[in-house]
């Protein structure tokens, strides 16, 4: 069965201004739901009429009784659901499909006003864990950046979509934030990424509580990131632009956080930085949420630490681990051991979460 209510087990709305769609997992909702559930559970504040789905198919004919391929299938059926469940929309919504495999739309003039855009995605198929990992951070990112030609998206199921979903972005000012990663059961597993479709954010509209810059080289390895917290300050132009002049300069430097590379490189003469991200934080008394907040214990950790590093259950992965585990309640007792050891303060119970925008810029 591809889709089963059931399976997608509703949470709290979050309404987000800024969004205008999502990248969402096709496979059956056994395996998605919970990363459905809790993408879904960002709800944009506009009023939309039309949902448009980009999908793929593998199959050149529908796989679902004669008529729908899966792709489009599982998107659409778990929006539907959602709609009525938990967003209570009472007016009809048209879903629109998009085969990239039998048309090559021109999507560039859409109006994004009144329209939900989705694009249905997994992530690497029947790869060891901790390879599958590795190239799904990087084809993360690079998604992110927009960066649609690089080895790493050969994870990405189908990159068609996400250079059809660029003809759209690039002319509405909108870029991808990642907010969910999760993987099938088993060691012939598949992974599954979600990310919002959000509007490049500005801080001046709305002041953020602390910022921070992270910079990458060509490979996406993190060369640096530094941040700024405006506790008795707030945030100005001047402050952001001395921040990444820092981070871009450090990243130039030998890397505290990839020290590995450096040793094959000591002069680092090879070293290219090629993008850098500026997260604005906002401090929110929500419940932590893995993807979304970042957190401040003494040190902090930003949203895409947790996804790059954490199961659904606040385990942090380990090198050696070859199976995705079946717990979903995020236990935080692990990561604030990390923090603790980070800082190098002595315990605390206070701790803060902040939800965050991205800008993703390239050098």
């Amino acid at each position: 069965m591809w889709f089963n209510k059931n399976d997608i087990i509703l949470k709290n709305k979050i309404i987000i201004e800024d969004l205008h769609g999502y990248v969402l997992p096709h496979a059956g909702t056994k395996h998605t739901g919970d990363i459905i559930a809790h993408t879904l559970r960002f709800k944009p504040k506009k009023k939309f009429s039309k949902v448009i789905i980009l999908y793929y198919p593998s199959n050149e004919k529908p796989n679902i009784n004669g008529k729908h391929h899966h792709e489009y299938f599982v998107p659409w059926k778990s929006l539907d659901y959602v709609f009525k469940e938990s967003w209570n929309i009472k007016e009809k919504i048209l879903f629109v499909p998009y085969n990239l495999r039998s048309i090559n739309f021109n999507l560039s003039y859409i109006d994004i006003s009144e329209i939900l855009l989705i694009v249905s995605a997994d992530f690497s198929h029947y790869i060891e864990m901790d390879n599958a990992i590795y190239l799904e951070n990087k084809a993360a990112h690079n998604l992110m950046f927009n960066n649609l030609n690089t080895k790493y998206n050969s994870v990405v199921d189908d990159i068609i979509s996400f250079r059809k979903l660029s003809s759209i972005t690039k002319t509405n000012n909108l870029q991808l934030q990642w907010v969910g990663r999760t993987r099938s059961q088993g060691l012939e597993a598949v992974g599954y990424l979600s990310f919002l479709i959000r509007e490049i954010p500005d801080p001046s509209i709305d002041l953020p509580d602390g910022m921070f810059v992270t910079v990458y080289d060509t490979d996406m390895n993190t060369r640096e990131c530094l941040g700024e917290w405006f506790d008795d300050k707030e945030w100005n132009k001047t402050i952001e632009n001395e921040l990444i002049k820092k981070v871009i300069t450090k990243g130039r430097s030998p890397s505290r956080l990839s020290p590995h590379l450096d040793e094959k490189n000591i002069n680092n003469k090879k070293i290219k930085l090629s993008n850098y991200t500026i997260t604005y934080l906002y401090e929110d008394k929500k419940p932590f949420i893995r993807g979304w907040h970042g957190i401040k214990y003494n040190a902090f950790y930003l949203p895409d630490v947790f996804l790059e590093n954490t199961y659904n259950n606040g385990q942090w992965i380990k090198n050696e681990d070859i199976e995705w585990p079946s717990g979903k309640r995020f236990y935080l007792r692990e990561t604030f051991n990390k923090l603790t050891q980070k800082s190098g303060k002595s315990i605390t119970n206070n701790y803060k979460v902040y939800s965050s925008k991205v800008k993703h810029i390239k050098l």
